[in-house]
């Protein structure tokens, strides 16, 4: 009930979809001569998203602030790299896997397994589509690990979690961590607050080794020069990426399913 909650719920907050709504709106009122209601649509609509493209910069930054990267420690037992939302309908389709930011997870997952050749290399994602999927995230994490070298038989994949609480809950239940073992967990640096807060919740001790940062690690860097200011579709995208973590951070603490 959470994961369909949480995906009908988002439908309906993301940024964008009202942004996309108030300016359909703002079309309609012009249409029909509903000038009063017209101006407050697109007053509504620059608001919106000139408040998105001046806080989402700090918001970012903040999350992804909260887990720098570390050295390399002297001894991993496991690597643990979460989904990240690959469609892998399209691989088979394709026969090559799909454009996705998420893709670094598994180039810095790979990474490490080589820098620890003993250590579990463990994917765990199945799809978190509303309505399911036939083929999972896991399957195009098996075809770019082995693309790129590694053994298929060194690989552990967990294809039946929806979201970053059950891709935890289930690869714990599936390598079975001993205490003290030391296992890095590979994600996304925005999604690494709300991925670390499962951990300590579900008493899976790991170390954040976050990848595909987009901000700097100080303000003394503008996000945004003016090539980004008129990007506005990718300005967008990253809008809703930072709510999405942050709302996301919010649900899970609420719900008991983070700490």
């Amino acid at each position: 009930m959470f994961f369909v909650l949480s995906k009908i719920f988002w439908t309906l907050a993301a940024p964008s979809h009202w942004l996309a709504l108030l300016v359909v709106a703002t079309a309609a009122c012009v249409l029909f001569r509903w000038h009063r209601a017209a101006k407050l649509s697109a007053l509504l609509a620059t608001a919106l998203l000139l408040a998105g493209w001046l806080a989402v910069g700090p918001l970012m930054r903040d999350l992804e602030n909260r887990y720098p990267r570390p050295p390399w420690p002297k001894h991993v037992d496991g690597i643990l790299v979460l989904g990240g939302g690959f469609d892998s309908l399209l691989l088979r389709q394709r026969h090559a896997p799909g454009t996705n930011r998420g893709a670094y997870r598994l180039v810095e997952g790979l990474a490490a397994a080589r820098q620890y050749p003993d250590a579990k290399l463990v994917f765990t994602g199945g799809s978190g589509a509303l309505g399911g999927s036939e083929f999972p995230e896991s399957d195009t994490a098996r075809y770019v690990f082995t693309e790129l070298g590694r053994d298929p038989k060194k690989i552990v994949l967990e294809s039946r979690s929806r979201n970053t609480y059950e891709n935890i809950l289930f690869s714990k239940a599936i390598v079975k961590p001993k205490p003290g073992e030391v296992w890095l967990l590979v994600t996304s640096a925005m999604h690494m607050p709300r991925a670390m807060a499962v951990t300590h919740k579900l008493q899976w001790r790991m170390t954040a080794w976050p990848s595909d940062f987009i901000t700097r690690p100080d303000a003394s860097g503008n996000l945004w020069d003016i090539t980004g200011i008129l990007a506005a579709a990718d300005n967008l995208g990253l809008v809703d990426y930072a709510v999405h973590e942050q709302i996301g951070l919010i649900a899970y603490r609420l719900s008991g399913k983070a700490q």
